[in-house]
């Protein structure tokens, strides 16, 4: 881990255990996530994502969350960590984000701001981006609960900054990722979810833009327990990043 990199860790550190003096720890949600990935190239890659988000209510309807992924890849795509072409098996780029939700501005609307660290843990391509990066984020969740069944739509945007390569000729990422999400309630316990993981992106470094269609189905037949599938396809594939993705994803709230 180079020099510049120790301060980040440690805020992200100090982050992660907030000691607000008033708040109050909410439900905890343990995402199970896995893909499968077909590339442009024929390679596949199949990830395992686990992640948590950890809210404290911290006073005015405020609410800091904390979120941890620590994801995993088993592919055949080559790289400078992966020459050969075989299936290999490493752990990826694991995140820390800290996201502040605010109360209520409008009936039903309210904004969330964020900032995510992404460190390099997987190293050299295909397993990671081998350098540190910082992504602040926006966006707001209006829910219509009049609206159909019930609407809520929550866009967000969020800016990776990429800093430290760890290598020689790494290219430290410029990129904007933009998530027009939004979630129908249907029939029971389902509800149709676009866009909740899989955004477009705009490349600054290449000038291009990928921009994938993305649709889960999410069912939560309790307050412990939920589940979603689906999948992605490649519309605009300019700046490629993969030809489509199939996607489970099982929930617990503890």
């Amino acid at each position: 881990m180079r020099q510049r990199g120790l301060p980040l860790l440690l805020v992200a550190m100090v982050c992660a255990f907030p000691a607000f003096a008033q708040a109050q720890m909410g439900t905890i949600r343990f995402d199970n996530w896995l893909y499968y990935q077909q590339n442009y190239d024929d390679s596949v890659r199949w990830q395992y994502r686990p992640r948590v988000f950890v809210p404290f209510r911290i006073g005015g309807g405020w609410t800091f969350t904390q979120r941890v992924d620590v994801p995993f890849y088993y592919t055949d795509k080559t790289g400078p960590a992966n020459t050969s072409g075989d299936y290999a098996f490493h752990v990826s780029d694991a995140l820390v984000e800290e996201i502040f939700d605010t109360p209520d501005v409008a009936k039903n609307f309210r904004f969330r701001a964020s900032v995510r660290l992404v460190f390099p843990t997987g190293g050299q391509s295909p397993f990671g981006s081998d350098q540190w990066q910082v992504a602040p984020g926006a966006g707001f969740n209006w829910r219509l609960p009049d609206l159909l069944r019930g609407v809520t739509f929550a866009p967000y945007a969020r800016y990776f900054f990429g800093f430290d390569p760890r290598s020689p000729g790494v290219t430290t990422v410029r990129r904007l990722d933009l998530f027009p999400t939004a979630d129908f309630k249907l029939t029971g316990n389902w509800a149709l979810s676009l866009y909740p993981e899989q955004g477009m992106s705009y490349n600054e470094r290449s000038k291009k833009w990928f921009v994938p269609v993305e649709a889960m189905l999410v069912n939560q037949p309790s307050k412990k327990f939920a589940y979603a599938f689906g999948g992605a396809y490649a519309l605009v594939d300019d700046d490629k990043s993969y030809r489509w993705l199939v996607e489970a994803r099982l929930t617990f709230f503890f």
